[in-house]
């Protein structure tokens, strides 16, 4: 990732200590959503090992995935067994090899029926993500 694409996309380079130097009142003009989330992710990266600066630098950086894909609409984030179902799910598709069924369902505590129902919708799920991206790179192209 070069520094660029790390940036903000204001039309001009934002130096690459630019979030050194970055005024904490400025968080205190964004919406609180955005700065709520800035503080979660920031404070997960922390919990998971990061010093504070690298926390900083890759929340923000989070904050502006979750922008690119997500600004300017509403975004649902479930929560609680949703979220949790949803996470489990994308993990058992992730650890899929093909030849792993047996310890997908020792490790999830879930019959092969409902392993393969799983990685069925997450097929699914897969293609029509795949499909939109083929459909936007003719739509610019």
């Amino acid at each position: 990732m070069t520094s660029h694409d790390d940036n903000f996309d204001l039309g001009f380079d934002v130096p690459g200590d630019a979030l050194d130097y970055l005024d904490p009142e400025i968080l205190k003009k964004w919406p609180q959503g955005l700065s709520d989330m800035l503080t979660v992710i920031e404070s997960e990266y922390v919990r998971g090992g990061d010093d504070m600066k690298a926390a900083r630098r890759r929340a923000f950086a989070a904050v502006r995935a979750i922008s690119g894909f997500a600004g300017g609409r509403s975004l649902y984030v479930p929560q609680g067994r949703q979220l949790d179902r949803a996470l489990r799910d994308r993990e058992i598709w992730e650890r899929h090899t093909g030849d792993n069924i047996p310890t997908l369902v020792e490790d999830y505590t879930l019959t092969e029926a409902q392993i393969y129902s799983i990685l069925a919708e997450q097929r699914k799920l897969a293609r029509a993500r795949m499909q939109s991206d083929l459909f936007a790179d003719r739509v610019k192209g």
